[in-house]
Parts: C-alpha cells; sequence; structure tokens
C-alpha cells in the first residue's frame, strides 16, 4: 500500500495574509513543514496543491526547491482542487497535512499509517475528536472514498474543508477516529498558525528547538509545561474549530 501526501497550501489567509511564507530563522513555515515531511521515507511522494492564480508563485518556487510536486486548482473548492491533485498523480491512498500545521509529528503520522494499513475504512482522522494537540492534524482516506464523497459536498464549508462531508455522512463511509495516547493528550492546546500571534508562539517553539527537524510532540509538550508563560502569547487566539469534539479521559 502506497501512500502520498498533500499539502493543502495558499497565501491569502483572510486572517493573517502570506502566513505559511513567514520566516522561523532560514526557513519559512512551509519550507520547514516540507523538509520535516521528507524525513518521512515510506511516503511516495508530497504534493502540495495550491490555488490556481498569481499570488501563490511563491509556494511553487518552494516545491521547485526541494523537489517535491504541485498542483494548481480551485481555490474555492478544496475538495475539488484535492480530487483533482490525486488524480493527476495517481495516488490512491491520501494523507492530508494542512501548511498550517507546521509541527505535526512525523510518528503521529506513521502511527497513523500502521493503523489505515490494516483497517478497511474510508478516512482515518484525528481531527473529528479532538485528543492530541491541534496542529498535530493528519488524516488518511482513499481517492475512491473522497470521489464518493463529493456528490455530498453541498455547502461553501463541505467545499472547503476536504474531509468534511466525508465525516458528516459518517452513515455512508468507515470512519476511524485517531485517538492520542495519554501523554500526548492536550487537545486544547494550539499550535497551528492561523493567526499573528500563533506566528510569535510558534517560533518561540521552533527556535528553542534550534529550528531542529525532528521535533516531537512530546518534546514539545514537555517544555512548555515548564514554560508556562509561553501559552499565553496565543491564547486569546480565537478559533474556526469551536464545535470540535473533545475527548475526556
Amino acid at each position: 500500500m502506497k501512500f502520498s501526501i498533500i499539502i493543502e497550501a495558499r497565501v491569502s489567509s483572510s486572517r493573517f495574509p502570506r502566513k505559511i511564507l513567514y520566516k522561523i530563522q532560514r526557513y519559512s513555515f512551509l519550507e520547514y513543514l516540507i523538509k520535516r515531511l521528507k524525513l518521512l521515507k515510506t511516503i511516495r511522494e508530497i504534493i502540495i496543491a495550491m490555488p490556481d492564480d498569481e499570488q501563490n508563485e511563491e509556494i511553487v518556487l518552494i516545491a521547485k526547491k526541494n523537489k517535491i510536486k504541485y498542483f494548481k486548482g480551485s481555490h474555492q473548492n478544496v475538495i475539488k482542487r484535492m480530487i483533482d491533485a490525486a488524480k493527476k498523480f495517481k495516488c490512491k491512498n491520501i494523507i492530508r497535512i494542512t501548511s498550517d500545521c507546521p509541527l505535526i509529528d512525523l510518528d503521529i503520522i506513521k502511527n497513523a499509517i500502521e493503523i489505515f494499513r490494516y483497517n478497511n475504512c474510508d478516512i482515518l482522522t484525528n481531527g473529528k475528536i479532538r485528543s492530541f494537540p491541534d496542529g498535530m492534524d493528519v488524516e488518511i482516506f482513499k481517492l475512491g472514498s473522497l470521489i464518493k464523497s463529493y456528490k455530498y459536498a453541498k455547502s461553501k464549508k463541505d467545499r472547503e474543508w476536504p474531509t468534511w462531508a466525508m465525516k458528516k455522512k459518517n452513515n455512508k463511509f468507515n470512519i476511524i477516529n485517531f485517538i492520542s495516547p495519554p501523554n500526548l493528550y492536550w487537545p486544547k492546546l494550539c499550535l497551528t498558525l492561523d493567526e499573528y500571534k500563533d506566528f510569535l508562539f510558534l517560533k518561540k517553539i521552533i527556535t528553542h528547538f534550534n529550528e531542529r527537524f525532528e521535533i516531537s510532540c512530546l518534546e514539545i509538550m514537555k517544555y512548555l509545561k515548564k514554560n508556562k508563560k509561553l501559552l499565553d502569547i496565543n491564547k486569546s487566539v480565537k478559533r474556526k474549530y469551536s464545535s470540535i469534539n473533545y475527548l475526556k479521559y
């Protein structure tokens, strides 16, 4: 079973434009994410799926520099963009990563792959029920399942969040909810790059670890528990995902 990573990326964020192009030290957040993901040797390929407009040309340059594939597609209809990208590069099993999750733990991805590999499901997700920190988001699904879900993508939200229709129609799809082990349970910790305060927060974390590519979720959690004042940097940021279900251990 072969897996392809598709990264959703764009520079036209309404809350924080060009956020993924902001520099940490040597690297932008997008390039830092790519270099981390390239350490996954079992992955068939990495593809960036971006809107087809001129302002995303800087993303193309980053893709070329790092020798990964890219695809330009629909701006608003992200589910169609992902389907078209997967069809072009003949992907069968897709690992969905968003560009605003630069600290996604590679071991979490590896564990997700193994669970998906040995279970017959349409989608594996750790985002439907929140147990891992926000920013450790990974979803794996079959292209065929995503294509099947497209007919249920009626609303703007369905089209902007590629797997939303699949998770909403849970009677039509076999879903595995990937739950964190107790030592990685911190569902209200936000490690996503949504606003400028997140940039300051994530930069503090990554520079503490000298921009190392192999930073783990556990290392980050231990560091923040010892330096709790850092949590104040982005605690006032309001998230779009207030309806997410949180697991209670």
